[in-house]
């Protein structure tokens, strides 16, 4: 199957234009950061602890922020019937949705990086940093794609991927007060994304993050590919 880059930028531009009348999902691609930057200049240089909450508020923007945004787009669309249209005017559906994951990815990576300037990185740190950002971006989108598919409209949309995403982006906070949730929560991505920003510029990578960061996403794309096998985005 030809994958028209065309197709994909046109969509990609739409979603910029439509993301700007979209107040309520703009301000997600921000909180997260606003809130650490706050955080981190008032509370953590006291305390020392400003590497705490960057890494804690990097791993709930690379999370939770990509599984809303990305839900809430796809269902708002299938609710208004675009998909239809697109889909009428010749955009193929892996057309469509590679341009919501690069959005949302683009988005959430550019915002993501104003975390580089609250911290001390060098070079290969920061690279390293942003290198976890991204992987758990990726399983974010795939996850979010899958809810949008599944929800009938953007209400049951973000009733699903709301709660979802607080618990796999809140998990990694807890567990680093609380041994016993940590135990559970190793095996969810989030953790491990959450222990690798966390101690980026020492942390050595462990086939236990390889392997739970890959189970996870094979079951999240498992789960998109049935979604839209059986719910097809033109009906």
């Amino acid at each position: 199957m030809n994958i028209r880059i065309s197709h994909i930028g046109a969509v990609f531009s739409k979603q910029c234009k439509d993301i700007l009348k979209n107040t309520q999902v703009l301000v997600l691609f921000f909180v997260y950061p606003l809130v650490a930057l706050v955080l981190t200049t008032s509370v953590g240089q006291q305390l020392g602890e400003t590497d705490f909450f960057i890494s804690i508020f990097a791993t709930m923007h690379a999370v939770f922020t990509p599984v809303v945004v990305t839900a809430s787009i796809i269902s708002e669309e299938k609710e208004k019937n675009t998909l239809r249209v697109l889909i009428m005017s010749g955009i193929r559906p892996v057309e469509y949705l590679a341009s919501i994951g690069g959005f949302v990815f683009f988005c959430t990576m550019l915002t993501g990086s104003s975390y580089l300037t609250m911290g001390n990185y060098n070079v290969k740190t920061g690279a390293e940093f942003m290198l976890c950002m991204s992987i758990g971006c990726i399983c974010s989108i795939v996850l979010g794609l899958a809810i949008g598919g599944f929800a009938k409209n953007s209400m049951s949309a973000n009733a699903i991927a709301v709660p979802i995403s607080m618990v796999i982006s809140f998990l990694p906070m807890i567990a680093y007060f609380n041994e016993k949730i940590g135990k559970v929560s190793k095996y969810i991505y989030g953790q491990q994304i959450g222990n690798f920003i966390q101690n980026s510029s020492s942390y050595h990578l462990t086939w236990e993050t390889v392997l739970v960061v890959s189970l996870n996403f094979l079951l999240f794309l498992i789960t998109f590919i049935i979604v839209f096998r059986y719910n097809r985005m033109e009906d």
